[in-house]
């Protein structure tokens, strides 16, 4: 029984520091977002601008935006998903639902970086660029919501060694 209980606590803690890790990257995912739209000259270039700052900042944010949710779904909801069935935490219809409002904040994510992850395209479609970045913003909220949401569903419970001791 001991070995169980310590071989389960040892995947709660893998999975502990894997989704650790992935809300680390959430925040510098936030603070690159925040940075980016606080970028003087965003939207209306003066003659006098180097737009190489602009365009550096939004594709790291692109490539930061494109790790975190391939972290997520390849990663994150996968461990999450075994999790809950091997601890008996399973609640189907929940998971179903959040993976399904997961899908379209995927997909405006991925049509923001397909428009802006180039230099070019970046440069072409400055005009746009704070309203896209306004509208993702509001995009990313509900996702972390939803992922926050997910995450104290299946996660946020007390440790497996603490439990048997219950």
């Amino acid at each position: 029984m001991a070995s169980s209980t310590s071989a389960a606590l040892a995947q709660w803690q893998r999975i502990e520091a894997l989704v650790q890790a992935w809300l680390d990257e959430r925040q510098q995912l936030i603070v690159l977002l925040c940075t980016m739209q606080g970028l003087k000259g965003l939207s209306t270039p003066q003659p006098y601008d180097n737009p190489q700052p602009m365009h550096r900042q939004v594709q790291r944010f692109c490539q930061l935006l494109m790790d975190y949710i391939s972290a997520g779904y390849f990663e994150v909801y996968r461990e999450l998903v075994n999790e809950a069935r091997h601890f008996h935490r399973e609640n189907p219809a929940l998971t179903r639902q959040i993976m399904q409002k997961l899908d379209s904040s995927t997909d405006a994510a991925l049509a923001f970086n397909e428009d802006f992850e180039h230099p070019n395209q970046c440069l072409a479609q400055r005009k746009v660029l704070p309203q896209r970045i306004s509208a993702l913003m509001e995009t990313l909220e509900e996702r972390f919501a939803l992922e926050d949401q997910l995450i104290l569903s299946i996660h946020q419970q007390e440790p497996p060694q603490q439990q048997a001791t219950h």
